[in-house]
């Protein structure tokens, strides 16, 4: 067996393979998603108010510095993050988008910004992406509410709504903001044919032996994931012992005709 050959053919076959799934029509993934997550208490909150809330509502406790993850509903190595902590000396608030994560050591990811009509109240609109206290506590706080609100979104097709209220029913908005900790009822949709995963996720799941979810539903489906992914593995395997044997002269591998 020629390992240069098969070298190749491996590499080739997990290039294909990450192609096809990341053009798999928007409407055979979503046969994946998994159930919306209707929190309650947030549920409660956008209805008393008379705020239409997308499938995915979540009641979250954040605290400064400090962030909160969540991947209800996203594609599959993403996640939605809420980000609170000091930055140049300032403290700031932002949601990010987590689209990559590298080796399971760090997160790549990109900004949701303010929506107008909300985006034009923020003490400085040129950076919709960043909240600081005076947007907490005055440009977004809605008397109705009783609490701050305004809409993000990012170009990958999530649209989010987000009420920040104070942590403990004693303190104002102002003190909950000082003592570093808020309460955030939040409520997101997901636009499928704009968000989707890249192939360069895909093949770094596969070379790190994370097999993707194909995103069919059932025992079908589950069969069919752990069918590939014993093969995927197996093709891994060889692959690395194939790049091994290729770099280090004193291992013979597996030589053999075809050359």
């Amino acid at each position: 067996m020629n390992l240069n050959k098969m070298f190749v053919f491996i590499f080739v076959f997990f290039g294909f393979f990450s192609a096809l799934l990341v053009t798999m029509p928007t409407q055979f993934v979503i046969l994946g998603v998994g159930a919306n997550v209707q929190d309650k208490e947030a549920v409660d909150f956008f209805n008393e108010h008379n705020v239409t809330a997308y499938n995915q509502t979540l009641s979250l406790n954040l605290t400064c510095p400090g962030s909160e993850k969540r991947d209800y509903g996203l594609p599959e190595g993403q996640q939605l993050e809420f980000w609170w902590s000091v930055m140049v000396g300032t403290k700031i608030f932002q949601v990010r988008h987590l689209t990559d994560n590298f080796w399971g050591w760090w997160w790549g990811y990109h900004m949701l910004t303010v929506q107008e009509p909300y985006r034009s109240k923020l003490k400085d609109p040129r950076y919709p992406d960043t909240l600081v206290k005076e947007d907490v506590v005055t440009n977004l706080f809605d008397e109705d509410y009783n609490a701050s609100y305004c809409e993000f979104a990012c170009g990958c097709g999530i649209s989010l709504k987000l009420f920040i209220m104070t942590y403990n029913q004693s303190w104002t908005l102002s003190e909950s903001w000082d003592n570093n900790k808020l309460k955030l009822f939040t409520s997101y949709d997901i636009d499928w044919t704009k968000t989707g995963t890249s192939m360069w996720h895909i093949m770094g799941q596969l070379l790190a032996f994370q097999n993707p979810n194909l995103g069919v539903p059932g025992v079908f489906g589950y069969v069919l994931n752990k069918g590939l992914s014993l093969l995927l593995t197996a093709s891994v395997l060889l692959l690395f012992f194939a790049l091994i044997t290729s770099v280090i002269p004193f291992i013979r591998g597996w030589v053999g005709g075809g050359g």
